[in-house]
């Protein structure tokens, strides 16, 4: 009797993996939403937050080329930079059908005499035997590789200089003057009817009881819309009281 009562169950094993699945399904959430809010809103559109600690590969916007034109040697240069320092083109294109048709130093030949070549740094050289005045600037398509970076901005905007609307320590003030009247004052009222209803005896008392014990088979869902309708009519629907 004591070795079957001594026996461990042969569904050990489906506990703990149930335990760790839970445990996986509220951390790994968490540690993606800590780990996002110190990257920058371009790193968080481009990839996953699994990638936050290497180097990031995304395609940048379409640039339109321009600056001023240059006579050298005889030929017209307009020179530039995509993007400032800190980033490497892997690859570029003028097109968005081929956004990566050349890589970084390769030169590209454009219309009427005109070519283009991006450097790793993102500089770009467009050169063309005539003057570009009146030529429609091409657009340049380009993949970068960005090292990872963070940064304390987000918080630094939500704290200091939040939007409209959008104001930490007036949501914070909000949550107060909503959360703790709902936990205080139910637990007193709670307390105070439960002494009554235990040790006081009155007229009454056996049909209160009843009717509190009726109260909870009631779904709460059901008294939302009443509360809200008593509180618009009040003047507390879109706001605080006080």
């Amino acid at each position: 009797m004591s070795q079957i009562a001594g026996r461990k169950s042969g569904l050990v094993w489906a506990v703990h993996l149930s335990a760790f699945a839970l445990v996986a399904l509220w951390v790994i959430p968490t540690l993606g939403l800590l780990v996002s809010s110190f990257r920058t809103g371009d790193q968080i559109v481009g990839s996953g937050w699994w990638e936050a600690v290497g180097t990031q590969v995304q395609q940048l916007p379409a640039v339109r080329l321009g600056g001023d034109e240059v006579a050298r040697d005889g030929v017209f240069v307009i020179e530039g930079q995509l993007f400032a320092a800190g980033a490497e083109v892997s690859a570029w294109g003028t097109s968005s059908v081929a956004p990566e048709a050349y890589a970084p130093g390769a030169v590209a030949d454009l219309d009427g005499g005109v070519t283009l070549t991006v450097a790793v740094d993102g500089g770009y050289v467009l050169s063309s035997p005539s003057t570009m005045a009146d030529l429609r600037m091409p657009r340049v398509f380009a993949t970068a590789a960005t090292p990872p970076e963070f940064t304390f901005e987000n918080y630094g905007t939500v704290i200091a200089s939040p939007l409209a609307g959008q104001s930490i320590g007036q949501a914070f003030l909000n949550t107060l003057t909503v959360a703790i009247p709902a936990t205080i004052i139910p637990i007193l009222v709670a307390a105070f009817a439960a002494y009554a209803l235990a040790w006081m005896e009155f007229p009454g008392r056996a049909l209160l009881v009843a009717f509190v014990v009726g109260l909870l088979v009631v779904p709460l869902q059901l008294a939302l819309i009443p509360l809200l309708q008593f509180h618009n009519w009040i003047g507390i629907g879109k706001g605080y009281l006080g």
